[in-house]
Protein backbone atom coordinates (compact mmCIF):
# COMPACT_ATOMS: atom_id res chain seq x y z
CA UNK A 1 0.00 0.00 0.00
CA UNK A 2 3.13 2.58 0.45
CA UNK A 3 4.73 1.14 -2.53
CA UNK A 4 5.47 4.52 -4.26
CA UNK A 5 5.10 7.09 -0.99
CA UNK A 6 9.17 6.99 -0.94
CA UNK A 7 9.86 10.36 1.52
CA UNK A 8 6.62 9.65 3.76
CA UNK A 9 7.52 7.98 7.22
CA UNK A 10 4.53 7.70 9.51
CA UNK A 11 5.96 8.07 13.29
CA UNK A 12 4.03 7.72 16.29
CA UNK A 13 0.34 7.75 16.49
CA UNK A 14 -1.72 7.75 13.46
CA UNK A 15 -2.22 11.04 13.44
CA UNK A 16 1.38 11.98 12.87
CA UNK A 17 2.96 11.98 9.50
CA UNK A 18 6.61 13.56 9.10
CA UNK A 19 8.14 14.08 5.81
CA UNK A 20 11.73 12.21 5.64
CA UNK A 21 13.88 14.59 3.60
CA UNK A 22 17.00 12.82 3.50
CA UNK A 23 16.50 9.04 2.37
CA UNK A 24 20.47 8.23 3.00
CA UNK A 25 21.56 6.26 5.40
CA UNK A 26 24.12 7.34 8.36
CA UNK A 27 26.65 5.25 6.08
CA UNK A 28 25.62 7.14 3.10
CA UNK A 29 25.56 10.53 5.03
CA UNK A 30 28.86 9.86 6.19
CA UNK A 31 30.52 8.69 2.90
CA UNK A 32 28.96 11.97 1.27
CA UNK A 33 31.22 14.00 3.89
CA UNK A 34 33.76 11.81 3.54
CA UNK A 35 34.26 12.99 -0.54
CA UNK A 36 33.39 16.47 0.17
CA UNK A 37 36.05 16.65 2.58
CA UNK A 38 38.20 15.31 0.55
CA UNK A 39 37.47 17.32 -2.77
CA UNK A 40 38.07 20.60 -0.44
CA UNK A 41 41.46 19.03 0.89
CA UNK A 42 42.42 18.26 -2.98
CA UNK A 43 41.39 22.19 -4.34
CA UNK A 44 43.37 23.48 -1.50
CA UNK A 45 46.51 22.30 -2.72
CA UNK A 46 48.69 22.69 -5.52
CA UNK A 47 48.04 23.21 -8.64
CA UNK A 48 44.70 23.84 -7.57
CA UNK A 49 45.22 26.61 -4.51
CA UNK A 50 45.29 29.92 -5.46
CA UNK A 51 44.45 29.57 -9.34
CA UNK A 52 40.79 28.16 -8.70
CA UNK A 53 37.44 28.36 -6.49
CA UNK A 54 35.20 25.29 -6.58
CA UNK A 55 33.33 23.59 -4.31
CA UNK A 56 31.87 20.53 -4.02
CA UNK A 57 28.17 18.79 -2.88
CA UNK A 58 27.95 15.01 -3.29
CA UNK A 59 24.60 12.86 -2.62
CA UNK A 60 24.78 9.33 -3.06
CA UNK A 61 28.21 9.47 -4.66
CA UNK A 62 26.97 11.71 -7.15
CA UNK A 63 29.41 15.13 -6.94
CA UNK A 64 28.62 18.55 -8.54
CA UNK A 65 31.64 20.74 -8.54
CA UNK A 66 30.54 24.38 -8.28
CA UNK A 67 33.08 27.36 -8.91
CA UNK A 68 35.06 29.46 -11.01
CA UNK A 69 38.79 27.98 -13.00
CA UNK A 70 40.08 30.10 -15.73
CA UNK A 71 42.18 27.09 -17.00
CA UNK A 72 39.97 23.93 -18.59
CA UNK A 73 42.67 21.83 -17.93
CA UNK A 74 42.48 22.20 -13.94
CA UNK A 75 39.45 21.48 -13.59
CA UNK A 76 40.26 18.25 -15.89
CA UNK A 77 42.50 17.59 -13.92
CA UNK A 78 40.03 18.21 -11.33
CA UNK A 79 37.71 16.25 -12.46
CA UNK A 80 40.16 13.28 -12.88
CA UNK A 81 41.46 13.71 -9.26
CA UNK A 82 37.36 13.36 -7.95
CA UNK A 83 36.65 10.63 -9.99
CA UNK A 84 39.43 8.58 -8.44
CA UNK A 85 38.19 9.41 -4.70
CA UNK A 86 36.65 6.25 -3.01
CA UNK A 87 32.43 6.76 -3.07
CA UNK A 88 31.89 8.58 -5.91
CA UNK A 89 30.06 7.33 -9.30
CA UNK A 90 29.26 10.29 -11.05
CA UNK A 91 30.69 14.26 -11.39
CA UNK A 92 28.70 16.73 -12.94
CA UNK A 93 30.65 19.66 -13.89
CA UNK A 94 29.31 23.21 -13.55
CA UNK A 95 32.17 25.05 -13.13
CA UNK A 96 32.64 28.24 -15.05
CA UNK A 97 35.88 29.12 -17.10
CA UNK A 98 36.19 32.45 -15.37
CA UNK A 99 38.88 34.34 -12.85
CA UNK A 100 37.58 33.43 -8.95
CA UNK A 101 34.89 35.36 -7.38
CA UNK A 102 36.38 38.57 -5.57
CA UNK A 103 35.74 38.69 -2.44
CA UNK A 104 32.96 41.12 -2.93
CA UNK A 105 31.65 38.93 -5.18
CA UNK A 106 31.38 36.11 -2.66
CA UNK A 107 29.99 38.27 -0.34
CA UNK A 108 26.96 39.45 -2.71
CA UNK A 109 26.33 35.70 -3.19
CA UNK A 110 26.00 34.99 0.33
CA UNK A 111 23.53 37.74 1.12
CA UNK A 112 21.43 36.14 -2.24
CA UNK A 113 21.54 32.83 0.28
CA UNK A 114 20.55 33.87 2.72
CA UNK A 115 17.57 35.40 1.36
CA UNK A 116 17.08 32.47 -0.63
CA UNK A 117 17.04 30.38 2.54
CA UNK A 118 14.49 32.84 3.67
CA UNK A 119 12.19 33.22 1.27
CA UNK A 120 12.47 28.58 1.16
CA UNK A 121 11.86 28.39 5.12
CA UNK A 122 9.21 30.87 5.08
CA UNK A 123 7.22 29.25 2.00
CA UNK A 124 4.29 26.92 4.15
CA UNK A 125 4.19 24.49 0.88
CA UNK A 126 7.86 23.96 1.93
CA UNK A 127 7.20 23.06 5.50
CA UNK A 128 9.58 20.21 6.32
CA UNK A 129 11.23 20.12 3.33
CA UNK A 130 15.01 20.20 3.35
CA UNK A 131 16.85 21.98 0.27
CA UNK A 132 20.86 23.04 0.30
CA UNK A 133 21.22 26.30 -0.88
CA UNK A 134 24.43 27.28 -2.61
CA UNK A 135 25.13 30.49 -4.56
CA UNK A 136 28.24 30.87 -7.28
CA UNK A 137 28.72 34.03 -9.23
CA UNK A 138 24.34 34.75 -8.39
CA UNK A 139 23.60 31.33 -9.98
CA UNK A 140 21.52 29.79 -7.19
CA UNK A 141 21.97 25.92 -7.14
CA UNK A 142 19.09 24.17 -5.17
CA UNK A 143 19.79 20.53 -4.12
CA UNK A 144 18.15 17.57 -1.81
CA UNK A 145 15.52 14.70 -2.01
CA UNK A 146 12.36 16.56 -2.61
CA UNK A 147 9.03 16.19 -4.88
CA UNK A 148 8.90 17.60 -8.12
CA UNK A 149 5.70 19.71 -6.93
CA UNK A 150 8.13 21.12 -3.96
CA UNK A 151 11.51 21.66 -6.52
CA UNK A 152 8.79 23.36 -8.96
CA UNK A 153 7.80 25.87 -5.92
CA UNK A 154 11.76 25.94 -4.45
CA UNK A 155 12.66 27.13 -8.13
CA UNK A 156 9.77 29.31 -8.24
CA UNK A 157 10.57 31.26 -4.94
CA UNK A 158 14.83 31.13 -5.89
CA UNK A 159 14.02 32.58 -9.48
CA UNK A 160 11.76 35.64 -7.99
CA UNK A 161 14.76 36.46 -5.45
CA UNK A 162 16.42 39.81 -6.28
CA UNK A 163 19.92 39.43 -7.28
CA UNK A 164 19.56 36.13 -8.52
CA UNK A 165 21.20 35.18 -12.15
CA UNK A 166 19.74 31.65 -12.75
CA UNK A 167 18.84 28.95 -11.10
CA UNK A 168 19.40 25.25 -11.34
CA UNK A 169 17.86 22.25 -10.12
CA UNK A 170 20.51 19.35 -8.78
CA UNK A 171 17.50 17.50 -7.12
CA UNK A 172 17.09 13.89 -6.74
CA UNK A 173 13.45 13.33 -6.68
CA UNK A 174 11.36 10.87 -4.20
CA UNK A 175 8.00 10.76 -6.00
Amino acid sequence: MLSGCVGLFIAGTATTVNLVTDPRTTQQIWDDNYIESEITGIVKKPPYRSKTRISASSFRGSVILMGQTPDPSLLKSLEKDVKEIKGVKDVYDQVRIKEPLSTLAIGEDSVITTKVKAQLLTAHELSGVKIKVITEDKEVFLLGYVTHKNADKATEIARNVSGVKKVIRAFQYGD
